[in-house]
């Protein structure tokens, strides 16, 4: 176990602490001089896809080193122009493309390297990346955001974006409250934690409430035949990327899983996932997470451990605080709930009844969420799913 983090540690784990994970700075909307090229063919992107003449203009593009870029706020856009130009290139048609041409693996695969993740979609960049609020001096919540990068020229695909970047806004006062907690499981102060507590289940519930949006402006058949193929990993064996290597990559795409702020919710609660059905898949998950955000999660499961915390204490010496525990615990559960629900309804009924249908990070949603939704349950009653019988606490 380690010391907690400080509030002000927040910055060197590219924390914000009103916006959580989304960056301090907002995301530019065009990159410096001589790379006109890239922003070029990202506002031309949903038309070449649509017409099926993407992957001609990527052929065109000219050599561009992305070596120069020294703002990360640059290279952040940079990586989220090239990372939708690579999935735009690949699933342009139903069969998928089995090489990336050098114009674009070569700054694709150097970029990814300088921000530390796979170089394929992911929510890092279409979410965190990718977003501007309409009124400049107003709020961010999801009515007052746009998007800067989209595949097609559609209100789904945005709302889709849209409505997860409101969600890693809405959950920012979970981070500090995890933190805060741990503060008083340092301090041994049954207070502070069932106070924190108390403010992470409400933050938990709204991320759920926004999250339950998604039906208001992405139509499950739009998002099934449209949206989700341009953002699936790589087929086996993978895909070649010219200049780089002759060896074919296999990657995973964009998936929820690799949100941090889902993640730190497990982390700061002790959730386990000890099934080969979630664990093996959460932990690949956090390579294609910012390396900062990857450090976070590391530093909260190693510090005090609320969940002990809470399980030294009778119910009856202390009921506030295992009810507030109890309760984000069944945040936790219900969001799981309503996550799987959401996929359900916009994967497995529109597949149809095709086996193969999997979600955009290519898991079998059903099975996943399924037994992470048993996880968190198990963690309500003090252990692992793989420990046996609930251990009581004394009453």
């Amino acid at each position: 176990m380690t010391a907690p983090l400080s509030l002000l540690d927040l910055p060197r784990f590219e924390i914000d602490p009103v916006r959580g994970f989304m960056p301090t700075e907002e995301p530019l909307q065009r990159l410096p001089p001589g790379y006109e090229a890239w922003d070029d063919l990202g506002r031309r992107l949903p038309e070449l896809l649509e017409r099926k003449r993407f992957r001609a203009a990527v052929a065109a593009l000219p050599a561009i080193d992305p070596t120069p870029l020294d703002d990360p706020a640059a290279v952040r856009r940079a990586m989220l122009l090239l990372s939708a130009f690579g999935n735009a290139y690949v699933w342009e048609t139903e069969t998928a493309a089995q090489r990336i041409p050098a114009p674009l693996a070569l700054p694709l695969w150097k970029v990814a390297e300088r921000v530390g993740r796979p170089p394929i979609i992911a929510h890092a960049s279409m979410v965190l990346a990718n977003w501007r609020r309409l009124d400049p001096n107003g709020s961010l919540e999801v009515d007052n955001l746009d998007t800067l990068v989209v595949l097609h020229d559609l209100q789904d695909e945005r709302w889709f974006f849209l409505i997860t970047a409101a969600i890693e806004v809405r959950g920012a006062p979970a981070i500090r409250a995890m933190i805060q907690a741990q503060h008083g499981v340092a301090r041994h102060d049954a207070e502070t934690v069932a106070r924190e507590l108390g403010i992470l289940a409400e933050t938990i519930a709204a991320v759920t409430a926004i999250m339950d949006r998604m039906y208001e402006r992405c139509d499950p058949g739009v998002f099934y035949r449209l949206v989700r193929p341009c953002l699936t990993g790589w087929p086996e064996p993978g895909v070649i990327y010219e200049g780089v290597s002759d060896a074919p990559v296999r990657l995973t795409g964009g998936s929820a899983a690799q949100s941090a702020l889902i993640q730190a919710f497990d982390a700061g609660l002790g959730v386990q996932h000890p099934s080969p059905v979630s664990g093996p898949f959460l932990t690949e998950m956090r390579s294609y997470m910012p390396p900062a955000h990857r450090r976070f999660l590391e530093h909260l499961e190693r510090g005090p451990s609320i969940a002990a915390f809470v399980n030294t204490h009778t119910r009856g010496a202390e009921p506030e605080l295992h009810d507030r525990y109890e309760a984000c615990l069944d945040q936790l559960d219900h969001f799981r709930k309503r996550h799987l629900g959401l996929a359900a309804r916009y994967i497995t009924q529109e597949s149809r009844g095709d086996p193969a249908a999997r979600g955009t990070g290519g898991t079998d949603f059903v099975a996943f969420l399924s037994t992470a939704r048993r996880e968190t349950e198990a963690a309500k009653h003090g252990v692992s799913p793989a420990d046996g019988p609930p251990r009581r606490s004394a009453s």
